[in-house]
């Protein structure tokens, strides 16, 4: 499959999901080709083209973790460094003197939990606000020891590259990680200097329209301010390709299965283990945004995949199967959305209630689904198998719910929304 052929591609699966423009890049033994379809956005119909920037959402945790591992290569840190050597906000903090920058970047840390902050629009846009936003996560008390997602983690991280090099997060990220990449396209929302940006767009019953940003520079080491292009991504791809030493970020994994989203957890990528892998990348979730990187590393490959639209996640569960075969022989699963009577087994073992300090979910069970309550909202689901539940299929990002942290009686201690993990209390 040539350029030609790709962009075809993307034009075809783009339309079919409604995504208003989008850009894919394919790195195979040095050699790239990319292709580009649609707008930029819907109201001006600017085209996207090699230099749109796109928001990258939490592709950007991949980033911080390189940053990291390049600045622990050079001996400025270590990764098994408790983090509150690094984050002066979290002196006194239990949890952070329990936890590693390796824990941070596993996900595994035991950082306090809360909807508050990891979802919120924290105020502020001046320099010292990472160091403020990390104040508040010095409270509370830690969460259980299972692996669950954060985006505050990784606004620990970004403080701790505050720290380690006396700049700003921004300064730091470019400094250490953007500028000897020649990464050249990849920037903040909040640049001086005009840039083509694709704007977020999703779809409603009225059809597609544009998205209110999200953009708290709190959050920005999560992923809330980031912009970059297919290039530029791929050049950072090839960093890990090329960089022995960043091969550790994909060795040490908690082995989490969460379907339609992961295999294992390593430090700052996933891993998927499929025919003709594994491989390994992330996505990124932002408002009207989707992103995706994958590292093929036996094929000395990558792929990635921008849009701007909520339902990107759809169209690359679409467009990859095609891409990832043709490229390297690797197999893309389909996501499994079909359930099964039984599947798993007595579920009264599910009911219960999982939650945070200020998020709760309440789960009952019927002979033959669960009854999942959030904030006003009552989902059914469905079991498709031992630990996932089908709640809404026409959802791109979250159609099914997971459980794991099963104890010997076979209740389990954990929900899964999304990624996120409450636990049963």
């Amino acid at each position: 499959m040539g350029e030609p052929e790709l962009a075809s591609l993307l034009r075809e699966h783009a339309s079919r999901h409604s995504v208003p423009g989008a850009a894919i890049g394919v790195l195979r033994d040095g050699v790239v080709a990319t292709a580009y379809s649609g707008v930029a956005d819907t109201t001006t119909g600017e085209p996207v083209t090699s230099e749109t920037r796109f928001a990258v959402g939490s592709l950007c945790k991949s980033m911080v973790a390189t940053a990291v591992a390049r600045l622990a290569e050079a001996g400025r840190l270590s990764i098994d460094d408790p983090i509150e050597a690094h984050v002066p906000e979290l002196d006194g903090a239990g949890w952070a003197a329990r936890a590693s920058v390796r824990d941070l970047l596993a996900n595994r840390s035991r950082l306090p939990l809360r909807a508050e902050l990891e979802f919120s629009t924290p105020p502020g846009d001046d320099d010292a606000v990472l160091s403020r936003f990390v104040k508040e996560v010095a409270t509370g008390d830690p969460t259980p020891p299972f692996w669950s997602y954060s985006n505050v983690g990784w606004c620990v991280l970004g403080r701790a590259l505050e720290t380690l090099t006396g700049r700003t997060w921004e300064d730091a990220m470019r400094a250490e990680l953007f500028n000897p990449l020649d990464m050249d396209q990849t920037a903040f929302v909040d640049a001086q200097v005009a840039v083509p940006c694709a704007s977020g767009h999703e779809l409603t019953p009225d059809g597609v329209v544009l998205a209110d940003p999200w953009t708290p520079r709190a959050l920005a080491p999560a992923g809330s301010t980031l912009l970059s292009t297919v290039t530029d991504l791929l050049r950072f791809a090839g960093s890990h390709l090329e960089d022995p030493s960043l091969a550790a970020l994909r060795g040490s994994c908690e082995e989490v299965r969460i379907h339609g989203w992961l295999d294992a957890w390593c430090l700052g990528w996933a891993r998927f283990d499929w025919d003709g892998g594994p491989v390994w990348g992330w996505d990124g979730l932002t408002s009207g945004h989707r992103a995706v990187l994958r590292l093929v590393p036996e094929h000395d490959g990558a792929a990635v995949l921008l849009t701007n639209c909520g339902t990107g996640r759809a169209l690359y569960r679409s467009i990859f199967p095609e891409v990832m075969e043709a490229w390297f022989g690797v197999h893309v699963p389909p996501l499994r959305l079909e359930p099964t009577d039984g599947a798993a087994g007595d579920l009264s073992r599910f009911a219960g209630v999982y939650a945070w300090p200020d998020l709760r979910w309440d789960v009952t069970a019927t002979d033959a689904s669960l009854i999942l309550g959030r904030g006003g909202r009552t989902l059914e689901g469905f079991p498709i198998d031992d630990r996932t539940f089908l709640v809404d299929a026409g959802d791109p990002d979250t159609p099914t719910v997971t459980f794991a942290g099963f104890d010997d009686d076979g209740r389990p201690g954990v929900l899964y929304d999304m990624i996120w993990g409450l636990a049963r209390v």
